[in-house]
């Protein structure tokens, strides 16, 4: 949810003490480099943007606060540097939690801060292997994906192709762990993920949280109908904002995703 770019936020506000790691944290500013906008977008349309993410980013904490049990198992895929897995271990201290996070130092960045926590150094797909992914090295480094597509705000970026781990969520779970929720933040590869865990989404239900913007889905061929088609046809769930607006109709998601109103959503049954 634009998640990488709050992330790096709090991270450094916990460093300071100006932010508890695991408490409730004070209003933040996300940097734009890694908040969903559309390409071209003006300063006020990046502000717009990325005031809607700090408030779904507050909604979502919400959300798990009142939904999850002290014991209930989440998934992070695109964990970045820990943002919301910190808040999943926050309302669920005594759940089993999982992270997926293919930049090498950030995952070791997770495994040192978040000790309890199975943390996975690989990006989730519908395939497994190995591929290519665009490490984007600084400011913008929530950017990065398994494909490079420009900043939004049209500036220059240093990419770097690296080999990282591509994994199926479904081949990875045990038989009887249930994930009460899932975070998938992936630049544009939701529907990837999606189709690599349908198993696990038919079978458990659990809470979906998304990010599904313009300027990142369509690198990846995908179209908002896809994503809606999948999620409300395959797996029987249905799609809301992080403000509870919904259940959300295939136009009315396509319309979100391409005025770019809102680009974090939540699945559930």
């Amino acid at each position: 949810m634009s998640v990488r770019s709050l992330a790096e936020t709090l991270r450094r506000r916990a460093a300071t003490g100006r932010i508890r790691a695991h408490g409730n944290p004070v209003s933040v500013t996300a940097p734009a480099g890694g908040v969903a906008t559309p390409p071209g977008a003006s300063p006020e349309e990046m502000q717009r943007v990325i005031d809607r993410d700090q408030a779904d980013f507050q909604n979502m904490r919400r959300l798990l606060a009142f939904c999850l049990a002290a014991d209930a198992n989440c998934i992070d895929v695109g964990a970045h540097r820990g943002a919301v897995l910190a808040e999943m271990r926050r309302v669920a201290p005594n759940g089993k939690h999982m992270a997926f996070e293919p930049l090498p130092h950030l995952a070791q960045l997770l495994r040192t801060e978040f000790p309890d926590v199975e943390v996975r150094e690989s990006a989730l797909s519908d395939q497994s292997g190995e591929t290519d992914f665009a490490y984007v090295h600084g400011a913008a480094e929530g950017w990065s994906g398994l494909i490079f597509r420009p900043l939004p705000t049209g500036e220059q970026a240093t990419v770097e192709q690296i080999t990282v781990k591509l994994d199926r969520l479904d081949d990875l779970l045990d038989p009887g762990y249930r994930p009460a929720a899932i975070k998938i933040d992936v630049e544009g590869a939701e529907l990837q993920v999606f189709r690599g865990a349908v198993e696990t989404l038919r079978r458990h239900k659990p809470i979906v949280i998304f990010e599904h913007g313009t300027g990142s889905a369509e690198a990846y061929g995908t179209h908002p109908h896809d994503v809606f088609a999948f999620l409300h046809a395959e797996v029987g769930m249905r799609i809301f904002d992080l403000d509870g607006g919904g259940p959300y109709s295939a136009d009315e998601f396509e319309q979100a995703f391409f005025s770019a109103a809102r680009v974090n959503f939540v699945a559930h049954a």
